[in-house]
């Protein structure tokens, strides 16, 4: 497995790469041909290809792109995104169908979404080497308003349900499941997070812990 190192501080054209499996370990530099500055928001490996928003020199937020770094082939690439980054400045990166989808609310310019919410906006890429992105809209039922007590983040997709989750402990802890297809809105309390009180909380869907013992 491999990763490009990103360095949020500056734009940069040299990366490194740690090959983990083998048998020595070290840190390899490599040169990516798109000089680039990611943003904050969270990368996502789909079908070992990692993706992850970032801008380059010269563009505006609302000319977004996306790199993609292939591990297998250790070769980057980009994929312009001129949708409505100037809304939502770092969308959620989703694994949608196997597809790369940048998720975000439809109606809104910050990253929260409030009881005042009334859409999502999810969109897909079609074709990385066109720069074709499809639109999807999901407009919420009227139950979203009696659903959601606080500020929500969109954690990211299962399937066909949108994973959203606090940012804050501020009170019980619960996290919103909401079918695209269906419409159907779940909520689901976590217990043991109370300790936690008044501290910001990162939220993943992907972790697996190996509990075998050695």
């Amino acid at each position: 497995m491999a990763c490009p190192c990103v360095n949020n501080a500056y734009i940069s054209v040299d990366h490194q790469v740690l090959t983990l499996g083998v048998k020595r370990l070290s840190w390899r530099k490599i040169q990516c041909c798109i000089p680039h500055l990611p943003s904050s928001c969270k990368p996502i490996c789909i079908s070992g290809v990692l993706y992850y928003k970032a801008g380059a020199p010269g563009m505006s937020i609302v000319e977004s792109m996306v790199v993609c770094f292939d591990l297998r082939t250790e070769k980057f690439s980009s994929v312009k995104f001129l949708g409505t980054s100037s809304k939502a400045p770092t969308p959620t990166l989703v694994n949608f169908n196997g597809k790369l989808g940048l998720l975000m609310s439809g109606d809104s310019s910050c990253v929260n979404l409030s009881r005042t919410t009334t859409s999502f906006e999810l969109w897909v890429l079609r074709d990385a080497a066109k720069h074709e992105w499809s639109k999807h809209v999901y407009v919420l039922p009227p139950s979203w308003e009696n659903v959601v007590t606080e500020a929500m983040l969109i954690t990211g997709m299962i399937g066909n349900e949108i994973v959203l989750s606090p940012g804050y402990q501020n009170g019980p802890f619960y996290v919103i499941y909401y079918n695209v297809e269906s419409k159907k809105i779940t909520k689901v309390g976590v217990q043991g997070m109370e300790v936690f009180q008044g501290k910001y909380v990162e939220t993943y869907l992907t972790y697996c812990e190996n509990v075998k013992l050695f």
